[in-house]
């Protein structure tokens, strides 16, 4: 399900209005609008074309319902039994690492440590925090 606030935010920080945000997706200004409102849900194929003409991955449209900490290790388990993510923890705190034997590890690592080379391209000043989210929304993982 696609989380219209997430399209509303794209398309506002790429200076389109719905009506051309519409017509680079090939969808009506009204269902941009209920899109945005979350009044209406796009069908796959229209998620797919506004994501396109956002230029984002379509799962940075989704809406994965993670409100609570409980939500959120739902999450990590099935990301421990689909890619290998495991629990470390020492006296500095806890993170989620990736178990590189595991079926699939090899891909999330390599995501992952291209995520960690972006965040400390923006932790540096190198890149902008705009020019950071862009990148994550548009993260494709190939």
């Amino acid at each position: 399900m696609a989380d219209g606030s997430r399209i509303r935010e794209l398309r506002t920080r790429r200076g389109l209005l719905q009506r051309e945000l519409a017509e680079m997706a090939g969808v009506t200004e009204s269902a941009v609008r209920n899109y945005e409102l979350g009044l209406r849900t796009p069908r796959p194929q229209h998620l797919e074309a506004l994501a396109r003409a956002l230029g984002v991955a379509p799962a940075a449209l989704a809406d994965y319902g993670v409100e609570t900490a409980r939500d959120a290790i739902e999450v990590l388990f099935r990301l421990e039994e689909s890619f290998g993510a495991r629990p470390e923890a020492d006296a500095d705190g806890a993170r989620v690492a990736v178990d590189p034997a595991a079926p699939g590890a090899q891909k999330l690592d390599a995501a992952v440590r291209a995520w960690a080379a972006m965040r400390a391209r923006r932790d540096s000043g190198e890149i902008s925090e705009e020019e950071y989210l862009d990148w994550k929304r548009g993260f494709t993982g190939r």
